[in-house]
């Protein structure tokens, strides 16, 4: 039985607590290596916030996402469209949730 959102999103924040060690540890540190660690935890909160998310919030987000690119489709091929899609719903459900990108190029 999987747990709540909220422990699942708690346990992603332990393993990120864990990576944040590094930080302290001696000797060079590996900038690449902890960028894949943050990219792995990133995409575990995006597939809990996808497959967790109340279906009435995905569906506004959906709407918003094809009013946003209604006069888009035309010009852009197919594969755009649905990266693009798919950036703009990750990143509306990490605003309702309030949950920041965990990657060294967003973290302050």
């Amino acid at each position: 039985m999987q747990g709540t959102l909220a422990n699942q999103l708690r346990e992603i924040a332990e393993a990120l607590e864990t990576n944040a060690t590094l930080l302290d540890s001696p000797g060079t540190l590996d900038l690449e290596d902890l960028e894949r660690r943050l990219t792995i935890l990133d995409e575990k909160v995006q597939a809990l916030l996808t497959s967790r998310a109340p279906e009435e919030l995905l569906l506004k987000i959906r709407r918003e996402v094809d009013g946003q690119l209604a006069s888009y489709r035309r010009k852009m091929k197919a594969e755009q469209l649905a990266m693009v899609e798919k950036q703009y719903i990750q990143k509306r459900l990490l605003e309702e949730f309030a949950i920041p990108r965990l990657s060294l190029f967003y973290l302050s």
